[in-house]
């Protein structure tokens, strides 16, 4: 805007200093150069004009910019704080899970061993091979946490009681070898 007046005023200036200044003799040439001064102050006018509206543009797109730039750190921040949530939640976890081993652990350790049998077994499940207890499969059991319970290998339990899978079912009951 300042520089859209000031162009203005110089134009005016020069139409003015040249009208005063043009001698009869040389009136077709002053009058000539006076008016490329013009149409070069007109040139010259609109290129300001035209680099004044990018510098607005530009400065636009610089607060624009800023703006994005605050809400990514913002939005850094609340990651960097769901991450340390989630890190916590998974402690959290990992010492209820190891709660509950312990509170097996205990409960199996707890438990007699199975008085000796009779002939009293089926003849699809093995006799154990060795020493074991006695185990009442409950709501929650895999065969990972009871082999850690007793401190042995889940594919021992398996060969003990003649599984093939993994599959467990409430109130069964497993030789568990002591080891």
């Amino acid at each position: 805007m300042k520089t859209k007046i000031t162009t203005a005023l110089f134009v005016a200036a020069l139409a003015a200093g040249t009208a005063s200044a043009q001698a009869p003799a040389g009136a077709s040439r002053d009058a000539f150069l006076k008016q490329q001064a013009v149409a070069e102050m007109q040139r010259v006018s609109a290129q300001v004009d035209v680099l004044a509206t990018n510098q607005e543009e530009l400065s636009d797109r610089l607060r624009k910019t800023e703006a994005m730039k605050a809400e990514i750190d913002s939005l850094r921040a609340e990651v960097a704080a769901l991450k340390g949530a989630i890190s916590e939640l998974r402690r959290e976890m990992g010492g209820q899970r190891d709660e509950i081993v312990r509170d097996l652990s205990k409960k199996i350790a707890s438990m007699q061993p199975p008085a000796p049998k009779g002939g009293n077994t089926t003849p699809s499940k093995p006799r154990p091979t060795g020493p074991c207890y006695e185990y009442t499969v409950q709501s929650g059991d895999t065969l990972s946490l009871i082999s850690k319970a007793f401190g042995t290998t889940v594919q021992k339990i398996k060969d003990m009681n003649g599984m093939k899978s993994d599959a467990l079912k409430i109130g069964q009951k497993l030789n568990v070898p002591k080891e």
